[in-house]
């Protein structure tokens, strides 16, 4: 089927652009000089949650093979429960041994790794698509 061979490309587009917002948006919040300044940076955080999370999903989907596809996004659920667990306490630590900033410097270094990856991604189903063009 054409229209799903740039899908996994839009996919990780997507999911960069996400990410990025994300990260910004944490690295920006302990940095805002008054409230006012914390509602847009809410907003880089909601947009860019909202643009990763789909697509991540999304992506684990389509590159799971597809007897495993229950186990796999069962799999990538848990881990997100995992994060949803270990990630404020980790960032209650950090406040108290750290300060007031640097659990959103170190939520905002692992996002942009993340978003790393989700780059990786997206030039790996650009050179597959490459490749499939050549082929046809």
């Amino acid at each position: 089927t054409g229209g799903e061979e740039g899908r996994p490309g839009r996919e990780a587009l997507l999911a960069t652009v996400g990410f990025g917002l994300t990260a910004a948006g944490l690295a920006l919040m302990p940095v805002a000089p008054t409230y006012a300044w914390l509602f847009p940076v809410m907003g880089l955080l909601a947009v860019g949650s909202a643009l990763v999370n789909p697509c991540l999903s999304a992506l684990v989907s389509l590159h799971a093979p597809p007897e495993r596809l229950g186990a796999v996004l069962g799999a990538y659920q848990a881990f997100g429960s995992l994060g949803r667990i270990v990630g404020p306490a980790l960032g209650g630590w950090l406040f108290t041994r750290l300060g007031p900033g640097a659990p959103y410097g170190t939520a905002a270094g692992m996002v942009g790794l993340a978003g790393l990856l989700a780059l990786s991604l997206l030039a790996q189903a650009r050179m597959a698509g490459a490749g499939a063009g050549q082929r046809s």
